[in-house]
């Protein structure tokens, strides 16, 4: 697949997925910021994993999405072994 090609699929992917996404949690009643989040951090990964979508740069968007998502899912964690 063309490199551009990708770029554009990834780039109107990602948003349309997040829309689907924050509209479905919404219509679920879902009110936790980490349940957005973590839904969101996992559909760009796993969006960037399948496209492989070319960078001029070191993606740094990923590793702090990557630490947040880290950091809430050991709060989460924390949070059912300390009941």
């Amino acid at each position: 697949m063309n490199m551009l090609l990708k770029d554009r699929l990834f780039n109107i992917l990602l948003p349309l997925l997040y829309t689907l996404t924050v509209y479905s949690l919404a219509s679920l009643g879902e009110q936790r910021l980490d349940a957005y989040f973590s839904m969101l951090v996992l559909e760009y990964f796993v969006l960037y994993a399948l496209l492989r979508p070319k960078r001029r740069h070191r993606d740094y968007l990923a590793l702090v999405l990557l630490i947040l998502f880290a950091v809430i899912v050991t709060y989460r964690i924390l949070e059912v072994i300390s009941k």
